[in-house]
């Protein structure tokens, strides 16, 4: 892998502009490019298609107020995580890895592949850049694509051409009726294909059909960014639950992977160790070519107070001796997966009270922490499916997502009883994905569970095991776990999942949970624009408010966000995308940057995107 890996690097390193081929191929050894075979340049691309998950994750945990930091700084180099002072930052991985990594590798991999007439590698090229594509135009919005790798300054095209050409292509590549050159079949029967082997695919080892499952996955996400601003009709819910459901019958389809409910999701799954193969969110924080990329920084963040009382439900944040602590014996709105994305850990009970407990500690988003409080006392972040280990793994998709949008779209239909049902069931597995992950992290003799007990965590015993399954089910369903609840406190009781009061804020607080550590989390942040009770922007015909906890950060970059703005246009003043590569696009391309009003400009970044605009400001996805 590491050889493959510098082969590839240093195609990369005489680059001096994003998206030109002249300038890519200028100063490449012949010979080198050469022996970028077909078999050499797949497991590369198949290994980019991983870290540009990681890339946008690693960035839209903290703008989704998920995380946040221990320190007031509003600028520096990991501004994205403190003030958001965008324009002092000199370089973005996501743009990087998708025009370098995967968009050189890839051109460069499809050429080979055509030239051979080995029609599956190709196949494979085009799902991932497919995804990077997608990924990168929701982060940035206008970018290159049809004039890129033509120039050293390629034209900007606008984001809606972008989803035009990403929608035909994803048909091309599902062989959907009515596609323009479908490719899928072709790319199957072609009889010159050459052999791939997991060697060379660490996804699939060159099943076609379980790449196409994730050709599906890409065009249902692509397709519910017409919801809910741009069109909420029956027909497009029902083309969008249609398009979720034939990837999930392809990846639980055939033998299982990794659990019959999972199936053959798309994961790429790391060997552990102490270089590159480590798991990009493990604790040793690998960094991939340092000149292009970001380790995590989850030694240093601590979960928001949106993600942990909102969201997850630590409780009795009233009472300061039992600040920070999650009741156990309750299970009426506390969500078991606290217990397995996070690891409490001891420090004084509040700022007059040095005596140390094991608490669940958090901040509200760039608040900053007092002197009393380090890094330790807040809990540990290196916990769950993806970052709890070496040998995690990152997802190109999860299994949970497609679930999320079919409940998303039956909920617009007016379905609220199947919506919640699959929402329940893709949290139930969402849970077991996590308490995998601890399980084979802290086994057992007996194949239980072994935590200290002051970890709240499931412990070993039976009795502690069955807590545990009554916690998950008291969740789940709608009972009581241990202890009877007074009357008088029943009136304040929430349920998650009842179908007979169902609400959109009930679907996307909890896909916002699932998607911890992923991309979406962010995107349908800003679908919903940030709905919360402080800035009040209600949603369809009810105005129902999505987040209503969320809150925008304290603590921004006074200058760039916010100054000369009422209070109640700050209450709704976010971040909608990133500015572009200042090391490239501002030296090389800056009269495009200027064509668009993006350069330096930090009214750009408040820009929604396309999907994110008000309800009937756009008629179609893709219309000019």
């Amino acid at each position: 892998m590491n050889k493959i890996k510098s082969i590839a690097l240093a195609a990369l390193l005489g680059v001096t502009a994003v998206s030109c081929d002249d300038v890519l191929y200028e100063n490449v050894n012949p010979d080198v490019a050469h022996r970028n075979t077909c078999s050499l340049g797949l497991p590369v691309l198949v290994f980019y298609s991983s870290q540009v998950n990681y890339d946008h994750a690693e960035y839209n945990i903290y703008l989704s107020q998920c995380l946040t930091t221990m320190g007031k700084s509003q600028t520096g180099t990991y501004a994205y995580k403190s003030g958001w002072q965008f324009l002092t930052m000199n370089r973005h991985p996501q743009w990087r890895r998708h025009f370098y990594d995967i968009g050189v590798n890839g051109k460069e991999l499809i050429a080979n592949a055509e030239s051979l007439g080995s029609l599956n590698y190709e196949y494979i090229a085009r799902v991932i850049r497919l995804m990077s594509t997608q990924l990168t135009t929701d982060a940035f919005g206008d970018m290159p694509r049809s004039q890129a790798y033509e120039s050293n300054s390629p034209k900007y095209d606008t984001q809606a051409s972008i989803y035009d050409w990403m929608l035909k292509e994803a048909d091309n590549l599902t062989d959907e009726p009515g596609a323009e050159d479908p490719f899928y079949s072709k790319a199957v029967n072609c009889e010159t294909n050459q052999k791939i082997d997991v060697s060379q695919d660490r996804v699939y080892a060159g099943d076609l059909s379980k790449w196409k499952g994730l050709a599906y996955a890409i065009k249902a996400r692509l397709l519910l960014r017409n919801i809910p601003n741009i069109d909420r009709s029956a027909a497009t819910c029902q083309k969008i639950i249609e398009t979720a459901q034939k990837a999930i019958d392809t990846w639980r389809g055939g033998d299982a992977i990794y659990g019959a409910w999972f199936g053959s999701e798309p994961r790429y799954n790391f060997d552990g160790g102490v270089t590159e193969e480590n798991a990009q969110w493990s604790e040793s924080q690998p960094i991939i070519n340092a000149w292009e990329s970001r380790d995590n920084r989850l030694t240093e963040a601590v979960p928001s107070k949106f993600f942990m009382e909102n969201c997850l439900g630590v409780i009795n944040q009233g009472d300061e001796l039992k600040q920070g602590f999650y009741d156990k014996e309750n299970g009426y709105g506390n969500d078991p997966r606290l217990l397995l994305l996070f690891r409490p850990n001891k420090g004084p009970i509040s700022a007059s009270n040095a005596s140390e407990k094991v608490m669940l500690r958090y901040l509200e988003n760039n608040i900053g922490a007092g002197s009393t409080y380090k890094q330790a006392h807040f809990p540990t972040l290196y916990c769950g499916a993806y970052a709890a280990a070496k040998d995690a793994y990152t997802p190109l998709f999860t299994m949970e997502e497609l679930y999320f949008i079919q409940a998303e779209a039956y909920y617009w239909m007016g379905n609220k009883e199947q919506a919640c049902a699959l929402a329940k069931e893709a949290t139930r597995w969402n849970i077991q994905r996590h308490l995998d992950r601890f399980q084979k992290d802290n086994p057992s003799p007996t194949g239980g569970l072994t935590v200290p007990t002051d970890q709240c965590r499931p412990q070993g015993t039976n009795t502690a095991l069955k807590r545990w399954d009554r916690m998950v089910t008291a969740f789940l369903e709608n009972v009581k776990v241990e202890k009877t609840k007074p009357a008088s406190e029943i009136g304040n009781m929430h349920y998650f999942f009842n179908p007979s009061q169902y609400t959109l804020s009930d679907l996307m607080m909890q896909k916002y949970i699932a998607m911890y550590m992923q991309p979406e989390q962010w995107t349908d942040l800003r679908r919903y624009h940030y709905s919360n009770n402080r800035n009040g922007y209600g949603i369809g015909d009810d105005k129902e408010i999505v987040y209503p906890g969320l809150r925008r950060p304290y603590n921004l970059y006074q200058a760039f966000w916010i100054d000369g703005l009422t209070d109640a246009e700050k209450e709704n003043t976010w971040v909608q995308r990133y500015n572009y590569d200042p090391e490239t696009e501002e030296k090389y391309n800056l009269a495009e940057l200027e064509r668009l009003g993006a350069a330096k400009n930090y009214k750009w970044l408040r820009k929604p995107m396309i999907w994110a605009e008000d309800y009937g400001v756009r008629k179609s996805l893709t219309a000019e």
